[in-house]
Order: C-alpha cells, then structure tokens, then sequence
C-alpha cells in the first residue's frame, strides 16, 4: 500500500482506524510518499530499479493524494485519489452506482468500510501476481 501525497484527511481518520491498521499491519508493506520524493527518485540514474518504480507510481498520481496497492516489482495493480474516495464516502449506499467501492458491512464510519474494501480489492488484484 502506497500513499502519495500529504493525506492529512487521512491520516487523521481512517489511517487511524483499528480495523483498517490491523489489515494493513497483516496483509501490506504500507508507505507514504511524497510527489517531490518520488520525482528524485525517478531522476536517480545509479539506481535504475528504483527509478522504474518511481516512474510507474508517478503515473499513477493525481492530485492531491493517490493511494495504491503496488506487487514488489512497482507495478500498481488498483489505486484511488483520495478525492474520489472521499466523494464515495460521502454517498449514502443508495446512491452509489456500479461496482464503485462499496459500504462492507459491520462498520458504522463510511470511509473505514470503504477504504477495508479499497484494501480487500488490491488483496485480490494482486493475488494472481503473487500466486504464479
């Protein structure tokens, strides 16, 4: 799981959710970037690997924040901007159109459920990668 961006917002609600940091704390290698960060990283010229990852995570950004599920080799299998995930949060189930991230049941906040769903899907994008 990879954050990119300040996610204040985040940090302060739902990074701080028991269940949403037990299923990080089991099934990812959570970090937090920042643009500026990543943009280095992509100029490193001794460090090509690096460089890679950088570069297909930046493609993967827009503003302000992205979070993303990535495999080991940088490869990022399911991402969501922050501000369409706080629009989703903000939908009553009912309104909701699609197979957009959807409210799991069991938890009264909108953005935990939403965002343990947002975590459940990268768990199963990823798990052809991983399984091969």
């Amino acid at each position: 799981m990879l954050i990119i961006g300040s996610g204040r917002t985040l940090r302060e609600t739902v990074l701080e959710s028991s269940p949403v940091l037990a299923l990080l704390n089991q099934s990812f290698i959570s970090s937090w970037s920042l643009v500026k960060e990543l943009e280095d990283l992509q100029g490193d010229k001794k460090n090509l690997d690096l460089s890679e990852k950088a570069r297909l995570h930046l493609e993967m950004y827009t503003f302000p924040v992205e979070m993303m599920v990535a495999l080991p080799n940088g490869t990022v299998v399911h991402h969501i901007n922050a501000n369409n995930f706080l629009d989703q949060t903000s939908m009553k189930p009912e309104e909701e159109e699609g197979p957009a991230l959807s409210f799991s049941a069991g938890f009264e906040d909108p953005s935990t459920s939403t965002y343990i769903r947002f975590l459940q899907e990268g768990l199963e994008k990823a798990r052809p990668y991983l399984e091969s």
